[in-house]
This record gives C-alpha cells, structure tokens and sequence, in this order.
C-alpha cells in the first residue's frame, strides 16, 4: 500500500511540475484497489485533471464520474466534471455539476465553483445571472479574477459605473495585472473619457507589451473620436503581437472602410475570416463574423456592387443562430424603403432544417429545429412574414405561430427587421 502511496505523491509532483505524460503514466501504473479509499479517490481525480489538460476530456469524465461514484460529496470531482462538460459545450450537464457541487461544498470552498459557473452563464449569454455568480463568488473569497468578471459582465451590460467599481477591485488585488488595467481602460471609455481610457492602455503595454487586447481597445476609442487612420495604425501594431487576432482585423477593416479604402478593407476582411478558421471556438466567433460581414456588405455596395452585397448579408443572417444584429442593419440600410404609416410586428417562428447539418465552418450551424421571434417594421403582417420567411433557410420549413403582437402605428419608418432572438432549440 505505502508503495502505491508513493506513486500517486510522485504522480503529482509531477502533474504540478508540467509533466503530464510521465504523471499519466504513473496512475496508469497504480493498483487502485490497494489504496485506502480516500486515496483511491484522489488518485481517480489526479488522473482525471491529467486527461482533461492532455485533450481527454470523455474519458476525463469518467475518471471524475468515478470520484463521486466513490464519494458523493467529493465536490472537487463535480466542480472539475463541470469544466470537462462546459468545455464540450454541454451547458445544461455543467451547470448541473456545479449545482450539486454547491450543495456539498462549505461557503469557503465554493468561491471557485460559483466562478467556473458564471462563466459558463456568461458564455451563453445570461449575462445578469453569471454577474450574480461572480459577485457571490467574490463575496466568499475577493479574488482578482471574480471581481474581473463582474466588471466585465457590466461592460456588457453598458453599465459603466458598475463596470468601473469592479476593475477598481481587481487591481486592487492585483495591481501588475494588464488584463485588469484593460478593463479600467474599457470602463472609462464606456463612460466617454477617452484620455483616461488611453492612459490605462498605455500602462497596460508598460506592464505586458505583448497585451494586443490594450491595442484593440485603443483602436476602438480612437475610432469613436473619428481618429480611423490612427485606430488603423494601432490595429496593426496589435497585429504584430497577435497576427491571427480577428478581433483587430474586423476593426482595422471597419476602420479602412470609414476612411473610404474599400478594397484595402476587403482584403482585411479576408483576412479575418482566415484567421478565424485557425482560431477554433471562440465565445465572441459568432460576434465578429456578423461584425465584418457588414462591414464587407457596406464595401461591396460603396463600389457599385449592391446585389453582392445583399446576398452576402441574406447569406449570413440565415446560416447563424445568432441574433447578427450589424447585418440585419446593414441590410435594412441597404433595402432603405421609407414607409408613411407601418406597425412594428413581433413575429415567432418554429423552423424545421431538413438533411445533414446545415452551416459554416465560420461557425456553430442553427439547431435543426428552433424558434425565433422577430421584430419586423412593415406594412402589413403578410409583408411581415414575406421579409422574416427570406430571412431563413430556404429549405426550412417554416411555421408562424398565430399570436403577433402589432405595436402602435408609426408615421415615418423604415421597412424591414429591426432585431431578432437567437435560434432557440426545440427538443
């Protein structure tokens, strides 16, 4: 038993060292059964934290799935479940993880569950429940990292003032840190003080000059005071540091666009949407796609090439689950109809793909069924439904519930959708 012992204390020595093939190997090596039960467990969770960091995570699962299996109120083991499935996109099983995890851990331990929890909340875009999550987990312990992402969840929200309370806190606990100087910056850029926000940029990159987020963020104020061929300039000093960052090519494409080089913010575009290809999942892919394929749209139609570029944007809004709120402006730009007397219609849709998945490789495809409501400016309901019906899949099928709710009449509009929902699944 004392030999086995030794082993899993070497396992972890070396999982803490970066060695996880040599760590794997050792468990793999354990008898398990001649471990005392508590050690038993452990040695299940280190093997499963070791598959989950080497690119395992089924069978990391079922390493953790054998703690609890052990141990019913080994939280660790449901806390580390949780991030194995919120990694695989299973929201729902991760969030059940963390619940369970919740009710075994004591209020000293849980400051971390509640974090890995509002990440996944916030991921999905329930951004008010994980701002919960990660003001409860900072309450329980004040770590950078919770008081971070509360601020962030108020960046989101446009709540400056909010957002600018909980990056004070984070560089309080942690004041060397250039991702929290960042979120300073952002926040008083929210809040229309461009040279305080450039200021905390410019510290940022004094601390970490590797920080292209500093960069990014930089371009975007300058592009709010007008300033496009500096914002431009400040992209591609970003884009020395990070040469796959989409987040700075869409905005040195946008930025290129308002300074009328049309064919300069193509080739960008093209550029971003290679870049996005190599960058694999992102929580902000879906985000930028919509973001540049305006911004491609508003290009192809300032060079005469107007049906391009309404098929660009038909193109996009129907392959994305997404809301694409910058297309669908785009495109109600780009079909301008002016209408004297029109209704605001909220329309819902059921939606039924047939065949093989339907999508991108830019993205993550629509369910095969879903719903989703819009909100349409038109003259009538059946016009209404004609715009949404081009808006989807051609070969979907498509139901229109019965209950519309029509708003008040208005005088002077412009015709077409002003927002929709997410493709919301239908089991």
């Amino acid at each position: 038993m004392k030999d086995e012992a030794d082993k899993l204390r070497n396992a972890l020595d070396l999982y803490r060292e970066g060695d996880l093939p040599r760590a794997q190997m050792l468990l793999e090596m354990l008898d398990l059964e001649r471990l005392e039960p508590a050690l038993h467990v452990e040695a299940n969770y280190l093997w499963g934290l070791v598959l989950a960091r080497r690119g395992d995570p089924l069978e990391a699962a079922h390493r953790f799935q054998t703690c609890i299996r052990l141990d019913q109120r080994f939280f660790p083991a449901l806390d580390a479940w949780g991030n194995v499935l919120a990694n695989l996109g299973d929201a729902r099983g991760a969030i059940e993880k963390y619940k369970r995890a919740l009710g075994v851990a004591g209020p000293e331990q849980s400051s971390h569950i509640l974090y890995n929890y509002g990440q996944v909340l916030m991921k999905h875009g329930y951004v008010l429940r994980a701002l919960r999550k990660f003001r409860e987990s900072y309450k329980r312990r004040a770590g950078s990292d919770a008081a971070y992402m509360a601020g962030a969840c108020f960046l989101q929200m446009n709540r400056a003032m909010g957002a600018r309370r909980w990056m004070q806190r984070a560089l309080a606990i942690e004041p060397a840190r250039a991702r929290n100087v960042v979120g300073l910056g952002c926040a008083h850029a929210l809040e229309n003080r461009g040279s305080e926000a450039i200021a905390s940029f410019q510290e940022a990159l004094a601390l970490d000059p590797n920080c292209a987020e500093a960069h990014y963020n930089w371009a975007r104020v300058l592009a709010t005071q007008g300033e496009y061929a500096k914002a431009a300039r400040r992209c591609k000093q970003g884009l020395r540091i990070n040469p796959d960052g989409f987040e700075l090519l869409a905005h040195q494409a946008y930025c290129l666009r308002q300074m009328g080089a049309y064919d300069a913010a193509l080739h960008t575009a093209r550029r971003m949407r290679q870049a996005l290809q190599r960058a694999g999942k992102s929580d902000h892919k879906a985000d930028f796609i919509d973001i540049v394929t305006a911004n491609e749209a508003a290009c192809l139609r300032a060079l005469g090439r107007t049906l391009q570029a309404r098929n660009k944007l038909i193109e996009q809004v129907r392959q994305a689950k997404d809301p694409s709120p910058e297309s669908l402006a785009e495109l109600r730009y780009h079909d301008i109809k002016r209408l004297r007397g029109a209704h605001r219609y909220e329309l819902t849709l059921s939606a039924r793909l047939p065949g093989p998945e339907f999508g991108t490789d830019d993205e993550e495809p629509p369910p095969r069924q879903y719903q989703r409501t819009y909100w349409v400016v038109a003259r009538s309901l059946k016009e209404a439904r004609r715009i949404v019906r081009e808006l989807e899949p051609p070969e979907a099928e498509i139901r229109f519930d019965s209950d519309v709710v029509v708003g008040e009449m208005l005088e002077e509009a412009d015709q077409g959708v002003t927002e929709r929902s997410p493709a919301i699944p239908v089991e």
